[in-house]
């Protein structure tokens, strides 16, 4: 699905807790070497996830998306009460109703915007964008929030505790994925945007086909069921990708060359490389935020936006990801 974009970023927030938690020390609490057979370096030396942060327990994901929102306002220099959209796009929400999108509303006195929450595992935020770009676009809308507040931690810690008492290696095949993650809440704000600057075209794809290869839900009892199968994940993402870039670059008229930065969903270091490689953009305009936070879900684009800003008239081409499968290819001229 090819869509046009309307609109331009005025204003990038993220937010990282505090609390860092190295990676050889989830994989020493689950005796990795012992029990599994896998060095407890792993995670840090083949995936390249040194670390991540950790919310503390009483956090909501709405208050990692508010720090996040409060310094998106603070960058775009406007006053809440001209945001009159609210889209919250994280994998888990402060309750089942109502939005997670009106307890963000309230807390940064944004009174005028109407809320809703939009949900697509790691890929929600780029489809938040783009639907908040399509209101715009009508004339529904004049300003948009896009926020999110993940904590994967929670299902960071199931994983341990499950790990810690199996001596399984299918177990540990399931649940090693779980522990990549990291909380982090990110932020955009939006505006038709003037001349030529802006989002350019959103090229968007789905797969049900490998829907299982990542997913979690609650059983009858509300125990955590799931599996992160990130090896088999991962060759199916960068095989998607590389068979949309060229269609991609074909509709923004534009050559590899071009792109002066590259923001991508990161799980890990292979991929990310591959990602470049794919879109044949040197690595080095394709800023990490895997080492240090892992993987961040549906926060990392924003989070990457936010420590690696771009500058005015920059061209830059965003991968999106989630499981499902649901890629993204944007263009844009910041």
């Amino acid at each position: 699905m090819l869509v046009s974009g309307h609109t331009n970023i005025i204003g990038i927030g993220s937010y990282m807790p505090d609390q860092i938690v190295k990676s050889e020390h989830l994989m020493a609490e689950i005796d990795s070497d012992e029990k599994f057979g896998i060095s407890e370096s792993f995670i840090s030396d083949v995936v390249g996830i040194e670390e991540r942060r950790v919310a503390a327990r009483e956090q909501k994901p709405s208050d990692l998306a508010i720090f996040a929102s409060r310094a998106a306002l603070k960058h775009s220099g406007i006053d809440a009460s001209e945001i009159d959209l609210i889209i919250f796009c994280g994998i888990e929400r402060d309750w089942i109703e109502p939005a997670t999108a009106h307890r963000v509303q309230q807390f940064i006195d944004a009174k005028n915007a109407s809320c809703f929450d939009l949900s697509n595992a790691c890929h929600g935020f780029m489809n938040g964008i783009s639907v908040a770009d399509a209101m715009i676009a009508t004339g529904s809308a004049s300003t948009a929030l896009i926020c999110t507040g993940e904590k994967p931690s929670n299902i960071m810690y199931e994983a341990l505790r499950r790990l810690a008492k199996s001596n399984s290696k299918s177990d540990v095949k399931r649940w090693l994925g779980a522990l990549t993650v990291g909380d982090a809440g990110g932020a955009v704000i939006i505006r038709r945007s003037q001349h030529q600057s802006g989002f350019q075209k959103f090229n968007f794809s789905s797969n049900g086909e490998h829907a299982s290869l990542c997913y979690y839900e609650y059983d009858v009892d509300g125990r955590v069921e799931g599996q992160m199968l990130m090896k088999s994940i991962s060759i199916e993402i960068v095989d998607f990708h590389r068979c949309m870039i060229r269609d991609t670059y074909r509709k923004l008229a534009w050559k590899p060359e071009d792109v002066d930065w590259l923001y991508c969903h990161q799980v890990g270091a292979r991929p990310h490389r591959q990602m470049a490689e794919l879109a044949k953009v040197d690595t080095q305009k394709a800023p990490i935020t895997y080492r240090k936070f892992g993987n961040i879900t549906s926060a990392t684009i924003p989070v990457n936006f936010h420590f690696n800003p771009p500058q005015k008239g920059d061209k830059i081409l965003i991968l999106g990801t989630g499981s499902g499968l649901s890629i993204s290819q944007t263009g844009m001229v910041f």
